[in-house]
């Protein structure tokens, strides 16, 4: 049985082929990802039933290799996006289709599984999850998701909590600095400067982009930021509709109630269980396939993908879910 549902996994890496196989034939092939992520997978988010299950304990060895696994698709889809910006093999309209489905994989192979292995205790697997925030510019999630985000959520000590009625546009300008200043103000406690963690990762960022720079030039520079960037705002999506206007008192216990989920399955298989996030935030180091669904827990309209483009018209995603979070208000 186990067998079974986790090589469903397997599909959390189509992102990456795809990423990678266009950044290789260039042309065309360099839309098929955004085309999958964009269509195909809002698609089937409303157009598949949703899958539950309330209890759920499988063998881990087909998960942590798909987690490894994502790691080097995402860091194979950066260099070759790199290489070929550099040798102008991806130029013009092909190098900002590359752009897109590399940093649009980078948000979803990248990061998501960066997620994942930062929650592990193996120092290992936590140090391959900081790479991939690396490869994103957004190394500090490590400190501020672990060290803040979880202590703090549905409180207004959490930047990554979004506001009611706080567009994604509003959130973005107001977490991505919010969030960069609280991961160094933790990281700043220590006592010598060389102890700040996020100052260190700052270093290693900067290390990254000058050699970027030097072997390979400006325009793959850009490229590799201008993929982040596309990274980090599909992150700071997901973070948005995870928590979008649920509160929690300072100082309360967290219940399944302080984050938004959705069975979708399509969602569910691709981005590792992210879209259990009610039960990730009860034990926080739960494995992605192990993750359940919670009876009382707010659940979204639709999946993760599925409510991307409502996500994106403001005053349709208050319409959708306003009136849901006023029902968990009266729970």
């Amino acid at each position: 049985m186990f067998v079974s549902f986790n090589m469903k996994y397997l599909g959390s890496l189509i992102t990456g082929i795809l990423a990678i196989y266009g950044n290789l034939h260039g042309g065309h092939f360099v839309w098929m990802n955004t085309a999958a992520m964009l269509v195909l997978f809002v698609a089937l988010d409303w157009l598949l039933p949703t899958v539950v299950e309330t209890e759920r304990k499988e063998n881990s060895v087909l998960p942590t290799l798909i987690l490894l696994l994502h790691v080097v698709s995402h860091t194979i889809a950066i260099a070759i996006l790199i290489i070929g910006a550099s040798n102008h093999f991806l130029s013009g309209y092909v190098l900002v289709g590359a752009i897109i489905s590399t940093g649009l994989n980078a948000g979803i192979s990248g990061i998501i599984s960066a997620h994942e292995l930062i929650h592990r205790k193996q120092s290992r697997m936590q140090a391959l999850g900081v790479w991939n925030l690396l490869l994103v510019h957004y190394s500090h999630f490590f400190i501020e998701h672990i060290k803040n985000h979880h202590k703090h959520v549905g409180t207004m000590r959490d930047p990554a909590t979004a506001r009611k009625n706080e567009s994604l546009y509003a959130f973005f300008v107001r977490t991505i600095p919010a969030q960069f200043i609280s991961a160094f103000t933790i990281g700043n406690a220590q006592k010598k400067w060389h102890q700040n963690i996020v100052l260190r990762l700052l270093v290693a960022q900067l290390s990254l982009d000058i050699a970027i720079v030097y072997f390979f030039g400006n325009t793959a520079l850009i490229a590799f930021v201008a993929q982040s960037l596309i990274a980090i705002l599909l992150l700071e999506y997901v973070n948005y509709i995870e928590h979008y206007g649920l509160v929690r008192v300072e100082g309360s216990k967290y219940t399944a109630q302080h984050a938004w989920q959705s069975d979708a399955i399509t969602s569910r298989i691709t981005l590792l269980e992210l879209s259990r996030h009610s039960d990730h935030h009860l034990k926080a180091s739960k494995p992605y396939h192990e993750l359940v669904s919670h009876p009382g827990s707010p659940t979204l309209p639709g999946g993760y993908f599925g409510m991307f483009y409502c996500c994106l018209i403001p005053a349709l995603w208050f319409r959708m879910v306003n009136p849901l979070l006023s029902e968990t208000d009266k729970t």
